[in-house]
């Protein structure tokens, strides 16, 4: 079912919508929940709470696309199920990706220093100057939360090629954003 059917059955409220969103983006979400969370339980409810907050926000927004509205609220579903899940300790899974980018995006002090928003729209100028392959690699790893091993095997690489290349694009982003006054040298 395409995306304007399905957003026209949230409008609706059928419950069939529903459904269709399981359908269609079920495997996906629960993928990025289970790469940040680690937790089947966890995931699966992380992706009911998703299907959830697309059917509450849904009317009144219309999102296009459809795939990218849903990923990204399933994403940070999961986020905040892991922040709170793991208050006060630290879990390894998720936060391994988000360390191979620490050199690249300012510390601690983020919100004080430049808007979240803002360094959002410098990421994307930057994955606009770069090849789709690199593109697809860096979300699948960066947004997504896929492992090097799962991205290799995807792109046909051996996984120390993969790690490679996600070390260059890492490069390529901070030099990116020191020219655009995020990050200092």
């Amino acid at each position: 079912m395409d995306d304007q059917k399905i957003i026209k059955l949230l409008w609706q409220r059928a419950e069939s919508a529903i459904e269709a969103l399981a359908k269609k983006f079920g495997n996906r979400l629960m993928s990025i929940a289970m790469n940040i969370l680690g937790v089947h339980q966890d995931a699966e409810e992380s992706v009911n709470d998703t299907y959830l907050a697309v059917w509450n926000t849904v009317p009144p927004k219309k999102p296009d696309p459809l795939a990218g509205y849903v990923y990204a609220t399933g994403r940070n579903i999961s986020l905040d199920r892991l922040k709170y899940n793991t208050a006060e300790k630290r879990d390894g899974r998720y936060d391994v990706s988000i360390d191979e980018l620490a050199n690249c995006i300012p510390g601690p002090a983020l919100e004080e220093t430049v808007e979240a928003r803002e360094l959002g729209l410098a990421i994307n100028r930057f994955l606009g100057t770069i090849n789709a392959d690199n593109r697809a690699l860096f979300l699948r790893r960066y947004w997504f939360g896929d492992s090097v091993q799962e991205i290799a095997k995807d792109f046909g690489l051996r996984d120390n090629a993969a790690s490679v290349r996600l070390g260059r694009i890492r490069m390529q982003l901070r030099e990116h954003l020191i020219k655009e006054g995020y990050v200092d040298e």
